[in-house]
């Protein structure tokens, strides 16, 4: 997986409300919250500018989804573009999205809470290595460990399908570094072929995205990511998005 960083730029939620459907802009004014509202603006604008991007024959407002088996929302039409696959991530203040062609994908973002009682979710996180390491860790640095192990997991998960279904503590990583490496898992060979990679944004944001890393027709290749931060514009309270 490589990297071509993009350039900033302003994003509020008014830049990408037009691109909503009827049926987004419904679930959206049931949200009692005018920061939750703004939040799924921002993310699903998002998720329909992302995908022209990726294929700008298709406006942003021209996209339709349906959702999968599991809950996860899919390309529906145009039904030539079937093929594209996406992920979406939002946590208070920001929004991630990946898009790739035919690849399964994941991304997660986090912020981390202080008030999080760390030693707790640790079992329901780590493997026992990484539990170890975790101890290890100097007591500074051992939230920002905990959310790279969650956010790095969490992506990859999401990207084999399997959601809350596969435990956390079954799939084994050594993210020392901003590649993260599957060590060992626990879903079998089929899911073993994935690349990771993870960035620390502003205010200890943290972003991890697994990419499926073969296609089952050839051999494993690279896979080219492009990274653009966008900041909200002087000002606005509204959310940034990765």
């Amino acid at each position: 997986m490589s990297e071509e960083p993009g350039s900033g730029g302003g994003l509020r939620p008014a830049d990408v409300e037009w691109a909503l459907s009827t049926s987004e802009l419904r679930r959206r004014e049931t949200l009692r919250r005018s920061s939750d509202r703004a939040l799924f603006t921002a993310a699903w604008g998002l998720v329909r500018h992302a995908l022209s991007e990726v294929e700008p024959r298709v406006g942003p407002h021209e996209w339709r989804f349906l959702r999968s088996g599991l809950g996860r929302p899919e390309v529906y039409a145009p039904e030539w573009c079937r093929s594209l696959r996406f992920n979406l991530s939002h946590t208070d203040g920001t929004v991630a999205c990946v898009v790739t062609r035919e690849l399964r994908c994941g991304v997660d973002v986090e912020r981390p809470v202080r008030t999080l009682p760390l030693h707790r979710l640790t079992r329901s996180v780590l493997s026992p290595r990484e539990q170890r390491e975790f101890d290890a860790a100097p007591a500074g640095r051992r939230r920002e460990l905990f959310f790279r192990y969650w956010t790095v997991k969490e992506a990859y998960l999401k990207a084999i399908g399997s959601g809350m279904r596969f435990p956390m503590t079954a799939c084994e990583f050594d993210v020392g570094t901003g590649r993260p490496r599957l060590r060992s898992l626990g879903a079998g060979t089929e899911h073993a072929r994935y690349t990771f990679r993870q960035w620390a944004g502003r205010d200890g944001v943290m972003l991890a995205v697994a990419v499926q890393g073969v296609t089952g027709r050839g051999p494993e290749r690279d896979v080219a990511v492009r990274v653009r931060t966008l900041r909200p514009r002087e000002g606005s309270p509204q959310p940034p998005a990765f």
